[in-house]
């Protein structure tokens, strides 16, 4: 199996050597040694926003139909 090594700039400006190989189950090992499916991680993200509009949206109808009930609405 080839290695690929990328140089990337750390925050100190110094070279930030790490390996870019992904193995097996397409994880990318990172400098600390956390393995990332960026892929599984974005649907992660979608989910949450789906979610997070519902909720919002469904109290926000909530919230109206109590203003409605007592008079403010």
């Amino acid at each position: 199996m080839m290695q690929t090594s990328a140089t990337h700039m750390a925050a100190s400006g110094a070279p930030d050597n790490f390996d870019n190989d992904r193995g097996k189950s397409g994880f990318q090992t990172r400098p600390a040694g956390n393995a990332v499916n960026l892929e599984e991680q974005m649907l992660k993200v979608s989910a949450n926003q789906m979610d997070f509009a519902a909720a919002t949206s469904l109290y926000s109808k909530s919230l109206h139909l109590l203003k409605t009930a007592i008079g403010k609405g």
